[in-house]
């Protein structure tokens, strides 16, 4: 995740990039508030029916963009010429309404995460089993990489980067 400042309001982000530009900044719907995390001391959810808004870019970011000056904000999905791409964000693959669900109805195709979920035992076992049932009904493709490493205190990331096909897991690393 990443720090987005829109509007005074501190939201917790994923960045798509392509080729220099940004494409979309998509914030947490569910943040992380139980055991050892505390997001909402930082951040703010995004209500879903907000839509989507023009985000200005830092002055460094559109430096770094090309001058690129605004990008959309929000719960959106990118196209492409030959697939749909969403995102979700750690915590909101463990929620009862996960975003993935919306996205796989709305006809995206291939769904990132990009997650910081700490180690417990038999965490991987309810991982697997969630990343399995977000494609099984609807196909797709889910692209899951969590953090590995400790975080200098008393959490320990254990990695885990996994391909889930149609419900299926292709490919899995540590």
């Amino acid at each position: 995740g990443s720090l987005a400042l829109h509007k005074s309001v501190r939201y917790n982000v994923r960045i798509l990039c392509l080729n220099g530009r940004v494409l979309l900044v998509r914030p947490k719907l569910s943040l992380a508030d139980d055991g050892n995390y505390r997001e909402g001391r930082w951040f703010v959810p995004w209500c879903e029916s907000r839509g989507i808004e023009e985000l200005v870019l830092p002055d460094f970011v559109q430096h770094a963009a090309g001058g690129q000056r605004t990008v959309p904000i929000g719960f959106a999905a990118l196209e492409f010429d030959d697939a749909s791409a969403g995102a979700e964000t750690c915590e909101e693959l463990f929620t009862p309404d996960a975003p993935h669900i919306a996205l796989a109805l709305d006809g995206v195709e291939v769904i990132a995460n990009g997650s910081g979920s700490h180690h417990e035992l038999r965490k991987l076992d309810r991982r697997l089993q969630l990343l399995r049932s977000a494609t099984a009904k609807a196909g797709g493709v889910y692209l899951y990489a969590n953090q590995q490493g400790c975080d200098g205190g008393r959490c320990y990331y254990d990695g885990c980067a996994l391909v889930v096909v149609n419900g299926e897991v292709v490919a899995q690393g540590t």
